[in-house]
């Protein structure tokens, strides 16, 4: 699941979403067909990952193509809690990301002070959050520029408490974390972030 996740993230750039006026394709329009499409290229991703001594591959992952995955052929692969996701990549590298989340489900893994934003919210509530991604070398470093929980901003350590809950693994229980550099998966090299657009290089 955590390699599965960092793919479609990483290409849309992990987890980030306000709608701007360059922006997210309009849900309504998307469709399952382009879905498809997307799903073809990961495919193509994972074959070429297990390829010996690949030739470089370059992928181009449209926006629209990404977030129709998310909606209809991903739906039922994401983590509990978790629903309606959707990513707008912009200029600069800037990534947005927006999704609905069972806050119970994080609130109950530890005890939390007087401090802590989670302890007054409750329930699915949707979460978004924006950052640059900057990437080489088999390598992904995202700096969060935002992140709001129902609108209203909150600190970055809640999105990484979010990420780490829904990335974490047996062999990383505590999940990804967004203040060190990220191993991308599948042999993928860079990330060429543009308007609506990935590319992804093996």
């Amino acid at each position: 699941m955590r390699r599965r996740l960092a793919v479609v993230g990483a290409a849309g750039g992990i987890g980030l979403a306000t709608l701007v006026a360059n922006g997210m394709q309009a849900a309504d329009s998307l469709t399952s067909d382009d879905g498809a499409k997307l799903e073809e290229k990961l495919v193509s991703i994972l074959r070429h990952a297990d390829t010996a001594e690949p030739e470089e591959q370059i992928t181009s992952l449209l926006e629209g193509e990404i977030n129709a995955y998310l909606r209809f052929q991903g739906a039922a692969r994401l983590p509990i809690g978790l629903t309606e996701p959707k990513l707008q990549i912009g200029e600069g590298g800037i990534v947005s990301a927006e999704a609905v989340v069972d806050l119970n489900l994080i609130r109950e893994q530890r005890a939390r002070d007087w401090l802590d934003p989670l302890q007054y919210l409750a329930g699915r509530l949707p979460v978004t959050a924006s950052g640059r991604i900057r990437s080489g070398d088999g390598l992904a470093e995202v700096d969060i520029e935002s992140v709001t929980l129902a609108g209203v901003p909150v600190p970055v350590q809640v999105l990484q408490e979010l990420v780490g809950y829904y990335t974490r693994t047996p062999d990383h229980p505590n999940g990804t974390r967004l203040d060190e550099p990220i191993s991308l998966p599948y042999r993928i090299a860079e990330l060429r972030l543009s308007p609506g657009r990935a590319i992804i290089v093996q």
